[in-house]
Parts: C-alpha cells; structure tokens; sequence
C-alpha cells in the first residue's frame, strides 16, 4: 500500500512539472533588446550598440523544445556614436527606411541548439545558437549569442572580402549578437 501511493505520488509530481501540451509566451516589455558588436579587422577595435525588439512570441512544447518568431525594429539601431548610428541605417548597411524590421523564426533541435531563418534586409540566412533556456512559474528566460555574417544579407560595405586595400578601413564580416529575453505565459 506505501509503495503503491509512493507511486502515485511520484507519477502526479512529473506530470505537474512536465508540460502535457505545448505553452505560448510573449515578450516582457522591459526586455526587448539584443546587444550588437561589430569589428574592425585590424586591431582589435569594435563598436557596440543595442537594437529593439518589436514583438516576439515562442512555444515550448511539451518535450521542452522552442520555436518562435521575433520581429526586430531596425529603425531602432543605436550606437553611441550619433555619426556611426546614421551610417549603419542607410544603405550602405542595413537601409532601414526600406526594410525597417527583420524577422527570426526558428525552431529548436532536439540537442538544444536553434537553427532559424534570418529575413534581414530583403535577405533571408540561417542562423544557429545554443540558447540558455530557464522556466520559473509563468516565466521563461533566454539567454544567448549569435555570430551573422553581413555579407550573407548583401551587406558589403569595406569587406576585405569583396574590396582591395582597405587597411584599417577593413570591416570583418561577421558581427555578434547577444541577448537574455524575459517570456511570461500569454
């Protein structure tokens, strides 16, 4: 009889913790930011900025795994430089007056890394990341970084790449991105 509600127990308390169907989140509203860190390709200089998230929504089903959208405003680029900010939002960069937002959607694999499509500046490429994922009550938390390649999306400007003697005007190809966004149960 002990074993047997010992059981019973046991069986209640996985399946209280175990999501029995899939759960939809949205965005908390003070968490819409992805950090941004471009490079130069010699010397070791960067630029940093943020850029807004405009909505995003995801699903874990109930193996755990995500899958989602996140729509980014690009007019919301931003540097603290006022000169580099402009530069990045014409059209030798991301020409946000013609494609003011990019779209992620993705879907997470089963050995947790997220493999996505990237719709930036008319462009769409893959995009992988190994996503920190926490769930606390109604709350879910991801943390993660990403490398894009610019070139991929037609962004060309000083690419070593596709120009000659550039030197220190050289811009590498590949920018980071890092964030940690807060989800709560819609």
């Amino acid at each position: 009889m002990i074993k047997n509600t010992i059981l019973i127990v046991v069986s209640l308390v996985t399946l209280m913790t175990t999501p029995l169907m899939s759960q939809n989140y949205t965005l908390k509203g003070n968490t819409n930011q992805i950090n941004w860190t471009g490079y130069a390709e010699a010397g070791g200089f960067s630029q940093t900025g943020v850029i807004t998230i405009q909505s995003s929504e995801v699903v874990m089903d109930k193996d755990g795994k995500l899958s989602g959208k996140v729509i980014i405003d690009m007019k919301s680029l931003f540097s603290e430089s006022k000169k580099l900010t402009k530069h990045l939002k014409d059209k030798d960069f991301f020409d946000v007056k013609k494609y003011p937002i990019a779209i992620l959607q993705f879907e997470q694999a089963t050995n947790g890394e997220v493999a996505g499509e990237l719709l930036l500046k008319g462009v769409t490429g893959e995009v992988r990341f190994q996503p920190k994922i926490e769930q606390k009550g109604n709350q879910l938390t991801v943390t993660g970084e990403a490398t894009i390649d610019r070139t991929l999306y037609g962004i060309k400007y000083n690419s070593s790449s596709y120009f000659q003697d550039l030197g220190s005007y050289a811009i590498k190809n590949d920018f980071d991105i890092g964030f940690e966004l807060v989800y709560v149960v819609e």
